[in-house]
């Protein structure tokens, strides 16, 4: 009976310390590191499965009302229900793996490699809320062994709750007390502000939805009023801005190209770039060609006496039906730079679909960086800001700035905007890297 009691204490704490990660305030994240120790103090796998999905239930439920409103088709709110569902439950599973009935010492290496999991493919496609989240609140400035520590820490506090040798008690507490210390010096050293580079700019914007004709006709004349005021060097814009690229957006955008290239400015955009296949030899897909197209020499065309349009922004008449609904989620640079970076990590069923025609392609080998002025930019677009894979991935390059772009109209209604510039704040102090979000709602 005090068994059970217990169990139904530590689904409690599981349950709450969802519910406090889907606030997406920091403290949230912060609180979320102590998830292992729910799940995996109970006696059995089965409460070890029952605490982790009551975890993810918990802290997914904003999936909820957001996927329906995403989604927008009739039976929107099932399938939202279901993603909500597969979700949690696939999270719980290395969790319920990695509990064990031996010696709690082994949870010093069992939570990590639990971790892990959501490092790597498959799992890192929906890698949410996951305990290692919050690491930048506590042990700033740290970067790959402040990562690792909130990796073991909570494997470090399971050990101490367990029925260990006393020699092992002390070992264990002399440890977590140098992970309190370390986490306190950080926090005195690390820098409290990171600036971004002098001249960069991020842009938040409040176009609602840009599905809608009229609304990206208002929106892009918006942006381009904005570009006209500023004196940024490089001024960057939320995801889908320009929903796609097209003969007449290139139109629409001459003149302020023209200008742009002038005074040297750098536009970052969020924009979707069609996959419409060439008959070249070589098969490449105009998004290929764009990402190696020079802007700049297209202006010049574009101002003198050819008007004819870009090659790579013309659509073929002979395009390839079964590649006509798909096109690239990118940030496209343009002015006096120009280059593309494509989304990773769409995400899946509304973006990437496995199973299904059009969307967006998966490029989990896709560059992690791109470099723009003398920096080397870490870009996060919309869905891989909540994602632990694109992260490090990223960093593994050493980048200087950490660039999130998101269009989060479908989801102001939830926590999921605030999780997401949390979780993008937590990074950029982990690894002591500037950052900039430009946001659409």
């Amino acid at each position: 009976m005090k068994a059970i009691g217990a169990d139904v204490i530590w689904f409690g704490c599981a349950v709450g310390l969802g519910l406090a990660i889907s606030t997406g305030y920091p403290a949230g994240l912060v609180a979320a590191i102590a998830m292992p120790v729910a799940c995996l103090i109970p006696k059995s796998r089965k409460s070890a499965f029952r605490n982790a999905l009551g975890y993810y239930m918990a802290g997914l439920w904003p999936l909820i009302p957001g996927a329906r409103r995403y989604l927008g088709h009739s039976d929107s709110t099932s399938t939202a229900v279901l993603m909500w569902l597969c979700c949690s439950t696939l999270l719980a599973l290395p969790w319920t793996l990695a509990w064990t009935p031996t010696s709690r010492l082994n949870y010093l290496w069992r939570v990590p490699l639990a971790n892990l999991a959501f490092v790597f493919p498959p799992l890192a496609l929906i890698g949410f809320i996951t305990p290692i989240s919050g690491a930048g609140y506590l042990f700033p400035g740290t970067g790959w062994f402040g990562l690792a520590v909130a990796a073991v820490l909570p494997g470090l506090a399971l050990s101490l709750l367990g029925a260990i040798p006393s020699a092992a008690r002390t070992s264990a507490s002399m440890g977590m007390a140098a992970v309190i210390a370390f986490s306190l010096a950080t926090h005195m050293f690390a820098e409290s502000c990171l600036r971004p580079p002098a001249g960069w700019e991020a842009v938040d914007t409040h176009f609602g939805n840009l599905s809608q004709s009229p609304q990206e006709f208002v929106a892009m004349e918006a942006v381009q009023q904005r570009v006209a005021r500023s004196s940024a060097r490089v001024l960057i814009f939320p995801e889908s801005v320009v929903p796609r690229w097209s003969d007449a957006t290139a139109e629409f955008w001459r003149q302020t190209l023209v200008r742009c290239r002038a005074r040297g400015q750098v536009l970052a955009i969020g924009a979707g770039l069609p996959l419409w296949v060439t008959n070249s030899t070589n098969r490449r897909t105009d998004a290929e060609i764009v990402k190696q197209y020079d802007f700049a020499a297209a202006i010049e065309a574009l101002n003198g006496a050819d008007l004819r349009l870009p090659q790579a922004l013309t659509t073929r008449g002979s395009t390839d039906d079964s590649r006509a609904d798909w096109y690239e989620n990118t940030l496209l640079f343009i002015g006096a730079y120009s280059s593309a970076f494509h989304q990773r990590i769409p995400i899946p069923v509304g973006m990437w679909r496995p199973l299904g025609s059009g969307g967006v392609p998966l490029h989990l080998s896709g560059p992690a960086v791109i470099e723009l002025n003398s920096q080397r930019l870490a870009v996060l677009i919309c869905y891989e800001q909540v994602l632990v894979y694109p992260v490090l991935a990223s960093m593994l390059q050493r980048p200087t700035v950490l660039v999130g772009i998101s269009n989060m109209y479908w989801f102001s209604s939830t926590a999921i905007p605030r999780y997401q510039a949390s979780a993008m704040q937590a990074w950029a102090k982990l690894f002591g890297v500037p950052y900039l979000t430009a946001t659409n709602f």
